[in-house]
Order: structure tokens, then C-alpha cells, then sequence
């Protein structure tokens, strides 16, 4: 029978007060089995020259008697444990196995541009508050508000983790802040209905690409949802949302509310049966779009814009479009938060959620009256 070694754990050991002295406790393995051991540090009326010994002393006489406790069981004491190190040995498994892949993906390009040239060889327990603080104000002068927070909020994740594995006693970046002004959030990136409708007409010698610039803005679809479409997902009024594919692996919906039912409307209608003319996999099981999405767009549909002198703003720019659109036709944003699978506001939630397919479609159909482009 195959047995699991359990893996070796740095310990910061607890101090403790018994008998007017000090001890360090912590457990170690003997003769296989784990045992509980309190190590005498000094007692408690120790004269050093000045008094009775001082807590940091105590702690500091902890801390090297732990240092040989790690050492001898081949683990790294916590003071040399690198950030860098952490991040590749436990903190990007720990994402990985715990995170959906968009996110992780998202971390990772954050940590690679931003958060891994900054900490280089900087160990966990030498960082410091004012470190961060100094990281963020120096980044705020180049990067937007939203941005800063976003890195901000990793690298506090990860020390926090690093915390609430006992290798640090508390979290640097919990306090760490922008010292002075910040830029103002720049204009987020939307497509208009003008712009969709004139991108689709442009695409017209590729349905595959017609579709999946459709489905993002008169869907409201996320890259991942559309990427994670099967055959199956399609019926004659609906398309089904069941889950998200990022970079090959298919996961849920980003959140409860996304796994639902939206409208189909036109382009949308049209070009779903053009497409599915076109493919040789129909079935329920087979994915709509086979090739990853972001190729797509590198290679065929930029290209096909550019030419056209028209813009690329992205696939999320659609989403955006289509609630700013839904809002100005219905008057409320009842519909877009409905079609968009936003969960809301609680207000909304109480007061809306049995009207929300109703007023959806009704948009939906105001919206589909808008569309004029050539197929």
C-alpha cells in the first residue's frame, strides 16, 4: 500500500510562561510519531543588566532555537524564504488549484510585469508597510487607479497567505497605501451599435468571425462563455450559458448568476445557422468555436479592421455596449442587468427578480429592431 509522506512545515514555534520561565513549544517526529516538545528559553526574573528580560528577547532566543529545529529537518527558516520563491513554490499552486484559470492568468500577468521585478530578493520577513506604500505611490504616477488596485490586492493576497501559514506574524500590505494624488480612471473602452453594426457588415467573407463579435455585443457573452459554447447550448430562442473555457480548460460560469438563459435575437439568429452550415461537428457535444478566440482576433479579425479603418476594442467592449444600449431604449437597467447575468444590487435583486426575464426580452426586441447590417 502506498504511503503519503506528510510534507515538512516551517514552525515559529509558541511561546509559553510556566514555572517563572519561558519555553518555546513546538512538535517534531519521534520514532514516527508526533510529539509535543517544550524548550526551555530562560526564566522569567533572568537578570540581563537592565531588568527582567524583555519579550523581543524572548522571541529572539525562540527564533534561533527554531531556526535549528527547521534547519535540521531540511526546511528553510521564514527569515530567508525569498517572496519570489514563495510565489513559485506555494502561493501560484495554491491560485491554480483554487482560482478559475481566467483569474489565474490575470494574477500571473500582474506578478510578471509588476509584482516580480519589485520584490526580487526580498525575503517575506523583511518586508515592510512603507515598502509597499513607496511601490504604489510610484505606480500610481503611470497607472490608473483601477489598475494600482489590482496590484495591490495580489500582492496583499499573497502575504496574507504567507501569514496564515505562520510564516510571517502579519500582513505588510494590510495599511499600504497611495501617499499623495492618484491619475483619474481613465474612459472605458465600449463599442456603440454604429461600430458593431459596421464591424459585422466588414467581417461579411467570415461568418465564424461575424458570430463571435455578435454574440459579444448583442449577446452580452464574456470571451470565455463564448468559447465554451456547444451545439447543445443553442435552441431556437435561447442560448444557455453552462459554463466558461479559458486556454483549453472548461470550468463553471464566473458566477451563479451567469449560468442562464439569454435571448437570441438578430445578427445573432442568422449567423448561428450560416455557422453551423459551415461546420463539419454539429453535435450537442461539439464545441461552436473550435480555434481559441484570441486567435481569431489576431489573425482575422483585426487585420479585416484595420483595413477598414474601423476600431478593435476588445471583446469585452461589446458586454459594455449592449447595457449602455439596453439602458438608453428601456429607461431603467433592469433589462441589461438581466441579460448581462449581472447579480445586482440587493435593491434590485428584492424588487425586480421576477420581472427581470420579462423586461429583458423586451429590451432584447427593442434593441433587435435597432440592427441594421449586411449578412
Amino acid at each position: 500500500m502506498r504511503q503519503h509522506r506528510r510534507s515538512k512545515r516551517h514552525q515559529r514555534g509558541s511561546i509559553q510562561e510556566k514555572s517563572d520561565a519561558f519555553y518555546v513549544v513546538y512538535r517534531t517526529t519521534v520514532h514516527g510519531k508526533r510529539k509535543q516538545v517544550w524548550h526551555h528559553l530562560c526564566d522569567k526574573n533572568r537578570n540581563t543588566g537592565h531588568g527582567s528580560i524583555h519579550a523581543q528577547a524572548v522571541r529572539e532566543l525562540a527564533e534561533d532555537h527554531m531556526r535549528q529545529v527547521n534547519s535540521s529537518n531540511g526546511v528553510a527558516p521564514a527569515s530567508d524564504l525569498t517572496v519570489v520563491k514563495f510565489w513559485d513554490d506555494t502561493f501560484l499552486k495554491f491560485i491554480n488549484e483554487n482560482l478559475k484559470p481566467s483569474t489565474v492568468q490575470g494574477y500571473i500577468q500582474i506578478w510578471n510585469q509588476h509584482l516580480k521585478p519589485h520584490f526580487a530578493d526580498k525575503t517575506l520577513r523583511e518586508y515592510r508597510k512603507g515598502m509597499g506604500s513607496l511601490f504604489l505611490t510610484n505606480l500610481a504616477k503611470t497607472y490608473r487607479p483601477h489598475t494600482v488596485k489590482h496590484i495591490k490586492f495580489l500582492a496583499s493576497s499573497l502575504f496574507a497567505h504567507a501569514a496564515n501559514l505562520d510564516l510571517i506574524e502579519l500582513n505588510p500590505w494590510h495599511d499600504c497605501r497611495v501617499l499623495g494624488k492618484e491619475l483619474e480612471n481613465g474612459v472605458t473602452e465600449v463599442y456603440s451599435l454604429e461600430e458593431i453594426e459596421n464591424i459585422i457588415s466588414a467581417l461579411v467573407n467570415c461568418v465564424e468571425c461575424q458570430l463571435i463579435m455578435a454574440l459579444t455585443y448583442f449577446a452580452g457573452l464574456r470571451r470565455g462563455e463564448i468559447q465554451g459554447l456547444q451545439w447543445g447550448d443553442i435552441d431556437t430562442d435561447f442560448i444557455h450559458i453552462r459554463r466558461n473555457k479559458v486556454q483549453g480548460r472548461v470550468t463553471t460560469p464566473k458566477t451563479k448568476s451567469s449560468a442562464a438563459d439569454v435571448p437570441i435575437i438578430e445578427p445573432c439568429r442568422t449567423l448561428f445557422w450560416l455557422w453551423r452550415a459551415k461546420c463539419t461537428k454539429t453535435g450537442d457535444g461539439d464545441w461552436v468555436f473550435e480555434k481559441n478566440l484570441q486567435n481569431t482576433a489576431r489573425l482575422r479579425i483585426i487585420p479585416v479592421l484595420d483595413k477598414a479603418k474601423l476600431p478593435w476594442r476588445g471583446f469585452h467592449a461589446g458586454r459594455r455596449g449592449l447595457g449602455t444600449k439596453l439602458r438608453e431604449l428601456t429607461g431603467n437597467s433592469t433589462a441589461a442587468k438581466n441579460v448581462l447575468r449581472h447579480s445586482g444590487e440587493v435593491v434590485t435583486q428584492q424588487h425586480y427578480e421576477k420581472a427581470l426575464p420579462e423586461e429583458a426580452l423586451k429590451g432584447m426586441k427593442l434593441l433587435e429592431a435597432k440592427v441594421r447590417v449586411e449578412k
